[in-house]
Parts: structure tokens; sequence; C-alpha cells
């Protein structure tokens, strides 16, 4: 089995560099951003308004700081500052999820841009920012909350990024395990 997941593994890092090589940079359409937080993100959508409207939905339940930040490229993210520390994002998510949500996590840096000795995982191409948000809450209610969505070529990538390349071979297991497919691939 094991055997089976390393090639597996280095098969998928081998695919996956045509497809993340042109998201390596971020798009021109991104906004630029200076992470200081790491952000507990409760959504993606693709229009200002339906961002709004479904911030409200957190706010209903005492989340302080929940605000919508314009990442470009039409993506609208509902997201709150505050998810430096394992503590504060255990308790978050434990308090999300307890009021009926699935809220990820975004690192400060860039995700398709990991740091030497780290490789990005990528679960999945879509069409949609709506799709890559459906698989994000996904990923989220099987406890993978390290999860970012970046705009490739027209599509999204779901992505796992700033994964220590000793971290990948578990964590691919640990995904295949929960019914889900992840590449990694380097800078």
């Amino acid at each position: 089995m094991r055997r089976a997941l390393v090639i597996a593994a280095l098969s998928a890092a081998a695919a996956v560099p045509a497809v993340a090589a042109s998201a390596a940079a971020p798009p021109s359409c991104r906004t630029k951003e200076i992470r200081q937080h790491g952000e507990i993100v409760f959504g993606h959508f693709s229009t200002r308004a339906a961002a709004l409207a479904y911030a409200r939905k957190p706010k209903r339940f005492a989340f302080q700081g929940v605000k919508v930040e314009d990442d470009g490229c039409r993506d609208f993210e509902v997201e709150m500052d505050g998810a430096d520390t394992e503590q504060q994002r255990s308790s978050v998510a434990a308090e999300a999820r307890r009021a009926g949500f699935q809220v990820t996590f975004e690192q400060i840096g860039e995700p398709m841009q990991p740091p030497q000795g780290e490789v990005v995982g990528v679960f999945a191409r879509v069409p949609t920012l709506a799709a890559a948000n459906t698989l994000m809450w996904k990923l989220a209610a099987a406890n993978f909350h390290y999860i970012d969505v970046v705009p490739s070529g027209g599509k999204w990538l779901v992505v796992m990024p700033q994964v220590p390349v000793k971290n990948a071979l578990p964590i691919a297991k640990e995904v295949a395990k929960a019914g889900f497919h992840i590449q990694f691939r380097k800078s």
C-alpha cells in the first residue's frame, strides 16, 4: 500500500506542474494583500453582494470581526483575522462547527509560492469559484482546514499550501482515506 501511495504521489507531482506552473505567481487580477495574520475563512463568493449576504450569517452567531475581503479575480472572501495560533484555530473551528459553518484557514504566505522545503497540494482544478468553495467546505468537514483557492487560467485551484515535504506522503494517505485526492508540487 505504501509503495502504491508513493508511486501515486510521485506521479501526481510530475503531472501537476503543467497545471499549477501558470499559477506560481499570483495572477495580475489578484488584489495585493499584505498578510499579517492567519485568516479564518467562511467562504469565497463571486460577487460582493453574495459575500455580504453570507457574512450576515456568522455575524448573527456573534462571530466578531467578520468582513468581506476583495481578493481580486471576482473572489470575495468572507473572513475574519485571528487564526495565528493553534489554540485560536481550534477554538474558532469548533465554535463554527457548532454553529453550522465549515471554516478554513488562510496562511500568511502566498499559496502557490511555498518556502524552501515545502510543497503545494492541489486537490482539484474546477471551473467556478462556487465549485471551489463547495469543495473547500467538504474538505473542512473532513478536517482539512489549511486550504485556499487560487485562480488559474480561467479556472480555480483548491490547494493546501505550505506543506513540509516530509509531511506530504502522510497527508496524501489521510486525504485518500477521507475519499479525496491530492497532488503535491514544488514552487
